[in-house]
């Protein structure tokens, strides 16, 4: 074999190695799976168990600067919230209702 085709078979099998041996990380969860488990426990449904992360997602949302800044943060929650299409046109007062009741808090 040439010392290229070697080099190359070298790498990509240390390549699929690490891949293999990488430890498996959560997914975070997306921005509807937020907006929905934030509507449920701000009153516009019922909160499940698997909301759990996605609330702590929401919460995790701070701007310090270099004291905690609450209008920033929920500027920064807002925006996060709006990334679901389905939060903007439709779900806007649901969306101004989660900022207003838990936007502000670290």
């Amino acid at each position: 074999m040439k010392l290229r085709t070697i080099s190359a078979t070298f790498a990509l099998a240390a390549a699929l190695g690490l891949g293999l041996s990488a430890p498996a990380r959560a997914q975070a969860p997306d921005p509807c799976t937020v907006f929905l488990c934030m509507a449920s426990v701000s009153g516009f449904g019922t909160p499940s168990p698997q909301c759990a992360a996605p609330i702590a997602v929401f919460h995790n949302i701070q701007v310090w600067s270099p004291a905690f800044n609450p209008p920033a943060t929920a500027a920064a929650r807002r925006t996060y919230l709006t990334t679901c299409p389905g939060a903007v046109e439709p779900n806007q007062a649901i969306v101004e209702a989660i900022i207003a009741q838990w936007g502000y808090t670290p």
